[in-house]
């Protein structure tokens, strides 16, 4: 089995209790919240043009290494520019980071 098969939430139809025990889906999806089990693996982000708006898709931590960066903005409503050109930078479901650059970075979305 897959980490995502364990990570998954089990269907409305499946049981949590088979007779006086957690069912066999409920138990592995709570043992894999409980230890960390990461839900998915970490993706490469296709950079597009300059400034390049990258808007997460569910929370995680996006990697931006290389390239010539010149600006790297974090906008959740307001856009407040972070004085960084590369790390790693926390983001919500929703929240954007805006990459202005000459030559391009390279970017990793790590999910949580």
């Amino acid at each position: 089995m897959t980490i995502g098969q364990y990570r998954t939430p089990p269907n409305y139809v499946e049981p949590i209790v088979e007779g006086t025990n957690t069912s066999q889906s409920y138990y592995r999806f709570f043992q894999a919240v409980d230890q960390g089990i990461p839900p998915a693996l970490e993706t490469a982000v296709t950079v597009g043009g300059s400034p390049f708006t990258y808007t997460a898709q569910h929370g995680g931590f996006m990697i931006i290494t290389g390239g010539m960066v010149s600006d790297v903005s974090f906008v959740r409503g307001t856009s407040y520019t972070t004085g960084q050109t590369a790390g790693v930078f926390p983001l919500s479901f929703g929240d954007q980071l805006v990459v202005t650059y000459s030559g391009a970075p390279t970017m990793t979305f790590v999910p949580t």
